[in-house]
């Protein structure tokens, strides 16, 4: 039975045979009840405020990814993680994974170590965040805050 809806997506015959699916990790990293985010700049996404995050790399673990992507740009080492939500913002369009790791325990101060592509770190209350949210960090957002685990 076909579609009524004004969307259009794209059936998996449609995609070329480069498509492949990608997989970002999101660091969930919290102070009480506040969430911190980055403020992006001169990259995919400037203007939002975003999770510390990144791509996973081949052969890399997601906790590997998520350990290196907080280090690279907030100089926190993580301790204890666990994987908080998977989610797939727009898999019509591009199909790219974000998982969300919550970094349960952490050593060192939050620094801005990758000034060209973020222009700072802020905590932000869960209840109260931005309404301008990276793509990738938005959903992973409105998973934890809906307590889900899972939610494509």
């Amino acid at each position: 039975m076909p579609r009524t809806s004004t969307v259009r997506t794209r059936t998996h015959e449609e995609l070329p045979m480069t498509a492949h699916v990608r997989v970002g990790v999101q660091a969930i990293v919290r102070l009480g009840g506040d969430v911190l985010l980055g403020l992006r700049a001169n990259c995919f996404g400037a203007g939002t405020w975003g999770l510390p995050g990144g791509h996973l790399e081949v052969g890399e673990t997601l906790m590997d990814a998520a350990r290196r992507e907080l280090d690279e740009e907030t100089g926190v080492r993580a301790l204890d993680m666990r994987v908080a939500c998977v989610t797939d913002p727009d898999p019509a369009a591009n199909h790219h994974m974000q998982v969300g790791v919550e970094i349960v325990d952490y050593s060192g101060d939050i620094r801005l170590r990758e000034p060209d592509r973020c222009l700072r770190w802020e905590f932000w209350p869960m209840d109260a965040l931005p309404d301008a949210l990276f793509v990738g960090s938005a959903g992973v957002l409105g998973s934890v805050r809906a307590g889900a685990l899972h939610r494509p």
